[in-house]
């Protein structure tokens, strides 16, 4: 007997609200009841107050950019209160979340929701930070209050953190896209807080998360008892001989951890770690990220040059101009306005002939057929994870001539198949000295790599100096501890502690 529709519907409608508490079981909705609700709602009004107001940026960034700030008031919807907002180099945050594939319409509604009822999430977890931190309601962004000191160092350090996901597109340090502060009073202090991607983001299926320094004292977590939601983040006693199976991806990731920490030895930071989540993978999942139309498109967005997270592609003029970020030679290029995706370089609509203007060459890359066997021997370079490898093949699919008539493989002969073409790819030189890896077909892909199960990974927490209280508690420990056992050391005996760590704990 058939189900009738009502009976179809609450039946959907269950297994709905099912999923819903599945995905929110290690966090709690900050609603009207929570004791945080007031101060999240303070925020939403000041983020979309200040992005609803500026609504165009500088489209080329200078030293000035980075040190402005700009001052706005908002009205909270909630209890009509006046909240003094500060938002801090504006126009840089905006270069960034444009480099990772963020349009400021849906980075407004999802960080700054028009609706009070679009609640925020408090994450469960063992934390010890002593500072507040909470998601976005689709776990996209994580909201974390900040001292006054670290803001200043990281307004120090901005510069050279924005050259380097410039100069090294795949990063593994964690991606803040937005720094602001609010208050009540006048005479009130600040409360100051930084917007960032979330490492772990989608992540519902995530089976363990790890938080490790390379170090071992007080680095033990007990494990979250049964039946309970809150997230227990392990550590480096609880991880013990454990290896993150990267396969062919092994060597990208130790150079880039080489990189990355490189760069944070430099500022002279040490305390940072590196999160870490393993989801399994299903068969079809392993299976699926190895045909030659996802092969092909992982291919194109690793090697354009507008980098992408959550969106791909995006429009990159040739007559875009260089910008450079202070206190470097590296020129990047900038971002272009946004455009539908539906008209990019390259594409005609169906049943459209090509214009009279394509069949003058122009600067951007357009597409050719390409015979089967080539994009099997470029899909088998770029499985060992480094995109540079493969793009020697990859401009054979380039060429100034006629566009294809779709974005999505066409078979057009038993030997040949017609295809979209990356409009802007870095060169093979470039990607190799970039340390560009074969992203996955993922959300939050900058942060994701795929072995024998899918890892979620990001450096966090580096805006701890060795001062020099740091270097009293250095020489207090050496007393009580073995010898590099614990974290507070000097970043460059930091750094190499870490990437000998990885070392020994992948393959």
């Amino acid at each position: 007997m058939k189900m009738s529709k009502l009976k179809e519907i609450k039946r959907e409608s269950y297994f709905t609200r099912v999923r819903k508490r599945w995905k929110r079981r290690d966090v709690l909705e900050i609603n009207p009841d929570h004791s945080k609700y007031i101060f999240t709602q303070y925020i939403r009004c000041g983020l979309r107050t200040f992005f609803l107001k500026t609504t165009e940026f500088k489209s080329e960034i200078k030293t000035e950019d980075y040190q402005k700030i700009v001052v706005d008031e908002a009205i909270c919807d909630l209890n009509n209160t006046a909240v003094h907002f500060h938002s801090y180099a504006p126009a840089v945050f905006e270069l960034l979340r444009k480099r990772v594939g963020l349009t400021s319409t849906e980075y407004t509604d999802t960080v700054a929701p028009p609706e009070s009822d679009t609640f925020y999430l408090e994450f469960l977890s063992n934390s010890k930070s002593g500072q507040n931190f909470f998601f976005t309601n689709n776990k996209q962004f994580m909201i974390k209050t900040i001292t006054k000191e670290e803001v200043r160092f990281f307004l120090e350090i901005m510069p050279r953190y924005i050259d380097h996901f410039m100069q090294f597109p795949h990063s593994l340090l964690v991606k803040f896209v937005g720094l602001h502060s609010i208050k009540l009073r006048k005479l009130q202090r600040p409360v100051y807080f930084v917007v960032m991607l979330s490492i772990f983001y989608p992540g519902e299926r995530i089976s363990h998360r790890y938080d490790i320094k390379a170090c071992q004292i007080g680095r033990f977590t007990k494990p979250a008892p049964d039946g309970s939601n809150v997230v227990v983040v392990l550590k480096e006693k609880n991880w013990n001989d454990r290896k993150l199976e990267l396969g062919q991806q092994r060597e990208w990731f130790l150079k880039q951890i080489k990189l990355d920490t490189e760069f944070l030895k430099e500022i002279g930071v040490l305390d940072y770690s590196l999160l870490v989540g393993i989801q399994p993978l299903h068969h079809d999942e392993l299976k699926e990220g190895k045909d030659l139309p996802t092969i092909f498109t992982r291919v194109q967005k690793s090697v354009a040059k507008t980098q992408s997270v959550y969106q791909w592609p995006q429009q990159v003029s040739s007559s875009s101009s260089l910008s450079t970020s202070p206190g470097s030679s590296q020129k990047y290029r900038k971002p272009d306005d946004e455009i539908d995706s539906t008209s990019l370089p390259g594409m005609i609509n169906d049943g459209e002939g090509p214009s009279s203007s394509s069949s003058k060459p122009s600067d951007s890359h357009t597409c050719l057929e390409v015979e089967t066997g080539e994009l099997e021997e470029c899909s088998s370079k770029l499985t060992n994870g480094h995109a540079g490898r493969a793009n020697g093949i990859s401009k054979k699919i380039h060429s100034n001539g006629n566009a294809v008539k779709s974005s999505t493989f066409q078979k057009s002969s038993p030997s040949s198949i017609e295809m979209h073409c990356p409009f802007a790819k870095v060169s093979e030189e470039e990607a190799i000295q970039q340390n560009r890896r074969l992203l996955p077909n993922y959300k939050n892909e900058l942060h994701v790599l795929d072995g024998e199960e899918r890892y979620y990974m990001g450096v966090i927490d580096f805006f701890t100096r060795y001062t020099f209280k740091k270097k009293l508690e250095n020489a207090y420990k050496r007393i009580l501890y073995p010898p590099l056992s614990f974290s507070t050391v000097p970043p460059d005996v930091f750094a190499r502690r870490f990437n000998k760590y990885w070392e020994e704990h992948t393959k």
